[in-house]
């Protein structure tokens, strides 16, 4: 039975304290927890002040005796840190060291206000597009079923009776899912431009899609004949959301360009001050 039970400062678990000399872990997330009467130097550097606790063996270990790591476990990113004990050392291999010069180099802290708001700039104007490639292809869906425009009002059949119905429904359908893929794409990319490994790459095809989708559009505004459609002021709705949406992501795409190219030049530099290989 332990004499002392404390709470965990990382996961708020109860951790009963026993040993009062040496580490002692939570059971529910193995954060180490010193021993009251513990010493806090290093284990092999007495008088040193120790700066990190071994998360094999639970040793207390100075900045000259520890390496830091970089762990991906069940998706998430955290540090951990092990002594240079060689049975420490194999225990850490799932996690890449962290060479701390090249990471102060590589520090991108600079671009955290700008990637926000390019990430909020073409998220929403991704958004829009969702939203208008819903209205359009409800907007073709009526006038093509409900007005005197549409062709499923203009032709009786082409084979037998309905099948114009049938066919044009189809075709309107089928050609406004690509373009609701566009959009979905679009989004998908849009949500890429806060990751700076992605951001340049996603800058691009944003531009590159933006590009497609504009093009794709006007094929479609001629195949349905918008233009000598008699009530303009819907056309000219859809034009308006298409045209604000895409100035919004044709935006936020150059400003992730800049700062992509920015990042690009950064870890250049930090890799040739440091002699890495790319």
């Amino acid at each position: 039975m332990s004499k002392l039970t404390i709470i965990c400062p990382v996961c708020g678990g109860p951790i009963g304290i026993q040993h009062d000399d040496k580490v002692n872990r939570c059971e529910y997330c193995a954060n180490p927890v010193l021993g009251p009467s513990q010493s806090r130097d290093c284990v092999n550097h007495p008088g040193k002040l120790a700066k990190a606790t071994c998360h094999v063996c639970g040793d207390l270990i100075c900045e000259d005796c520890m390496e830091r790591r970089a762990g991906d476990y069940g998706g998430k990113l955290f540090t951990v840190v092990n002594c240079t004990k060689r049975a420490c050392v194999a225990e850490s291999e799932w996690a890449r060291p962290i060479n701390e010069k090249y990471e102060k180099l590589i520090n991108m802290d600079w671009a955290d206000k700008s990637d926000n708001l390019i990430l909020r700039v073409t998220g929403f104007g991704a958004v829009i597009m969702m939203v208008f490639e819903l209205i359009f292809i409800l907007t073709m869906l009526y006038i093509q079923y409900f007005t005197p425009y549409g062709v499923a009002s203009s032709v009786t059949f082409f084979l037998f009776p309905g099948d114009a119905i049938i066919v044009m429904g189809l075709v309107v359908v089928g050609m406004n899912i690509l373009g609701n893929l566009l959009g979905a794409i679009l989004l998908q990319t849009s949500l890429q431009v806060h990751i700076h490994g992605r951001q340049l790459g996603a800058g691009i095809a944003l531009i590159i899609l933006i590009i497609v989708e504009a093009m794709y559009l006007l094929y479609r505004g001629i195949f349905f004949n918008l233009s000598a459609y008699p009530d303009q002021l819907i056309v000219q709705v859809l034009f308006t959301a298409f045209l604000f949406s895409s100035i919004l992501i044709f935006i936020g795409s150059l400003m992730a360009v800049s700062n992509g190219v920015k990042k690009r030049k950064q870890l250049k530099v930090a890799r040739e001050k440091l002699g890495l290989s790319k």
